[in-house]
């Protein structure tokens, strides 16, 4: 069985979801997890950044990158369930342009750090 990547994103999110996948399939390939790994990635705006970060870490600021880690064992399907990734995509835009640098450099960067928060 081969890793799922489950994105959801809102409408006018502006990125290349194949790109994406493209992104986390070379972090988790990085770690080891070449199969039977499932994580989910959410690209959201400002408020709903800000209202999970409230919420779950009781910090009122908008934040690039949050991470919710789910387990490191296999289900019975086979699949370890790493968890989610949640993505500002405005500051991930914002960020792009602040350090005159590519996309897929500043994605990758932010992808990494979230597998690291769930790998803790």
């Amino acid at each position: 069985m081969k890793n799922q990547i489950l994105i959801k994103y809102p409408k006018k999110w502006g990125l290349d979801k194949r790109l994406v996948v493209t992104i986390m399939e070379q972090v988790l390939k990085e770690r080891g997890y070449k199969k039977n790994m499932e994580i989910s990635l959410m690209f959201v705006g400002q408020k709903k950044a800000k209202d999970l970060n409230i919420k779950y870490r009781e910090m009122s600021y908008i934040p690039q990158v949050l991470g919710f880690p789910m387990n490191k064992g296999k289900s019975v399907d086979g699949y370890i369930r790493l968890g989610d990734i949640v993505i500002c995509t405005q500051k991930l835009k914002y960020e792009v342009k602040f350090q005159k640098s590519n996309l897929e450099t500043i994605l990758s960067d932010w992808l990494n750090h979230g597998v690291d928060n769930l790998l803790k």
